[in-house]
């Protein structure tokens, strides 16, 4: 095949002008040391996190907004047409922001022709590179049923479109914002569970960690119950003289 009267890099000899080789195996998204796996990301990330669902929500509909034009209508219409209920544009931006990768499979009409597009989930697909690292299939996995999706089909068109953010490290996957953004999402919904549980609870403290130089028998008691053994243990060490420190339940006599 020539391309601007040149021929394709994939039909070069042996030599000069080849495809350099890839790593034969990528890191599906590095997710830092915040939440785990790329589902549970999403959870807390966009499920739980009203903020984060919004930043998404508004990219991914203002790009799907954008109104999209072409020589050829009848790519415009499989663009624009919804497949299985999903906006395919709106679909792509909100996977390539969270997950860093996008896979569009092209589904044949029949007469050798595209007929529809798709939108893969991405953390269900992995690449399968050939022996020089570079992509000749996809892994799609639900499951324990794996499907192999060829990169091109019998004529040696796409088949699926991977579409991918930049990733420094990583030649086959990109890169989304949840590892970044893992963190902070983390901080933010502990926050609020705390703040939700304060509201419940109308403000009001399980205790105090009272001091008293002439504290008596009432607080030996108390002190071997409940937190006292936790605060025993973080005030160790620390000079109280003449006095003892113990655990005073929000529902004893004493004020």
């Amino acid at each position: 095949m020539k391309w601007f009267g040149k021929k394709s890099l994939g039909a070069q000899p042996s030599g000069e002008g080849r495809r350099p080789p890839l790593s034969a195996a990528g890191s599906i998204p590095a997710l830092g040391s915040w939440p785990t796996s790329y589902e549970a990301q999403v959870r807390a990330g966009y499920l739980e996190n009203a903020i984060a669902q919004r930043a998404v929500r508004m990219v991914a509909e203002g790009v799907a907004a954008a109104p999209i034009t072409g020589a050829d209508e009848r790519v415009v219409r499989l663009v624009t047409r919804r497949s299985a209920g999903q906006v395919l544009v709106e679909t792509i931006a909100a996977q390539l922001l969270l997950h860093g990768n996008a896979f569009v499979q092209l589904l044949d009409d029949g007469r050798g022709g595209v007929g529809e597009l798709y939108a893969l989930r991405p953390e269900r697909v992995s690449v399968e590179p050939d022996a020089n690292g570079w992509p000749v299939a996809f892994r799609y996995r639900v499951g324990a049923q794996v499907q192999r999706l060829p990169a091109e089909d019998a004529r040696g068109r796409a088949a699926v479109v991977h579409i991918k953010a930049f990733h420094p490290l990583d030649d086959h996957y990109g890169l989304g914002c949840l590892g970044a953004a893992a963190g902070a999402i983390a901080v933010h919904n502990a926050a609020a569970r705390w703040n939700k549980a304060l509201l419940d609870n109308a403000a009001r403290p399980s205790g105090a960690l009272v001091y008293d130089p002439g504290m008596a028998a009432s607080c030996r008691a108390t002190s071997s119950t409940g937190c006292a053994p936790k605060w025993r243990r973080a005030l160790r060490g620390l000079p109280m003289p003449g006095g003892r420190c113990c655990w005073k339940g929000a529902s004893s006599g004493r004020r």
